[in-house]
């Protein structure tokens, strides 16, 4: 029986490095073949000048179609029961307040977590008591996936070193 896994991850558009990354995931042969999968997009921008928008209409679009990935998120936890979750969340600031519920909607469905963190960032934001609250308990016992050694050291205040995986972009 094939393990199954649920993708939330940022999938184009718009066209950036990780929604790229994330595509190439979700057309994988190799990938859909070896597990049962299931995707959910967690982009909240449609088009590149989205992403820096702050009009109160591009902002209510995006919170639409947060809620919407977030329910779909629950519906396939509660009728697909995945063995995993691969997230692709940003690692500080708003955009990770915005990614973290996901995180922890998997958490409490107690699916194995693996967060793909294709950035840094998350050093300067670790002392700050809200996000050092929710970094502890996103990365509490989930693997994350760098893209290099040297991204360790923003991250070394939360994570373990045996919780991390180094898989370079194209590899």
């Amino acid at each position: 029986m094939k393990k199954k896994i649920l993708f939330i991850m940022h999938l184009p558009p718009p066209v950036h490095g990780l929604s790229m990354v994330s595509q190439q995931i979700h057309n994988s042969a190799k990938i859909n073949d070896f597990f049962c999968c299931k995707y959910v997009n967690l982009s909240a921008s449609r088009k590149a000048s989205e992403i820096t928008q702050y009009s109160f209409l591009s902002s209510i679009r995006k919170i639409g179609r947060l809620t919407f990935s977030f329910f779909k998120t629950l519906k396939h936890l509660i009728f697909f029961r995945p063995d995993s979750c691969y997230l692709t969340i940003t690692c500080h600031g708003i955009p990770f307040l915005k990614d973290a519920p996901f995180v922890l909607l998997c958490k409490l469905f107690h699916c194995k977590i693996i967060i793909h963190q294709h950035n840094k960032g998350m050093s300067a934001y670790v002392k700050k008591p809200l996000y050092h609250f929710l970094f502890s308990i996103v990365y509490k016992n989930s693997t994350v996936i760098l893209l290099s050694e040297r991204l360790y050291d923003d991250i070394s205040s939360i994570v373990k070193k045996e919780q991390i995986r180094i898989c370079p972009n194209g590899i």
